[in-house]
C-alpha cells in the first residue's frame, strides 16, 4: 500500500497531474498500477532525452483527445528543456498527418500550457 502512495505522490510532483485511472488502480488493482509505473519509469529512464520522451507522450494524449494528459506531458517536456517552438512544430507534423482538428482539440490547450510553464521558468531564471 506505502508503494501506491509513492506512485500517486510520483504523478502529483513530478508530473503536477493524476491521472484519472491512478486511484481507481491504487484502489482496485495495485500490481496494475505499480506494473503500468515499472512500464513509465522505463521510459523516462531510458534512452529518448526525457523531452522527446514527455513530447511523444504529449502528440499521443492529443491524438485521444486526452487533454489533461497532454497539457501533464506539454508541461513535463518544456520542464526538461523542450521549447515551446519545438512543440508547435510536432503538432504541425501531426496537422499534416492528422488533420486540424487535432491541434484545435487539444493541441491548443497543450501549447498554452506549455507555454505558460516556459514563461515561469523564464521568470525564475531572472
Amino acid at each position: 500500500m506505502e508503494k501506491n502512495k509513492d506512485i500517486l505522490r510520483y504523478y502529483r510532483e513530478e508530473l503536477k497531474w493524476e491521472p484519472p485511472f491512478a486511484d481507481i488502480l491504487a484502489k482496485y488493482s495495485p500490481d496494475a498500477l505499480e506494473g503500468y509505473f515499472t512500464m513509465r519509469k522505463s521510459i523516462q529512464d531510458g534512452e529518448l532525452p526525457r523531452k522527446t520522451a514527455e513530447l511523444i507522450f504529449t502528440i499521443l494524449d492529443s491524438l485521444d483527445n486526452e487533454v489533461s494528459g497532454a497539457k501533464a506531458h506539454a508541461v513535463a517536456a518544456v520542464e526538461a528543456g523542450l521549447t515551446v517552438g519545438e512543440l508547435v512544430e510536432a503538432f504541425n507534423i501531426v496537422t499534416i498527418v492528422k488533420g486540424i482538428n487535432v491541434l484545435c482539440k487539444t493541441g491548443i490547450d497543450a501549447i498554452m500550457a506549455a507555454e505558460e510553464r516556459f514563461n515561469e521558468i523564464k521568470k525564475q531564471a531572472k
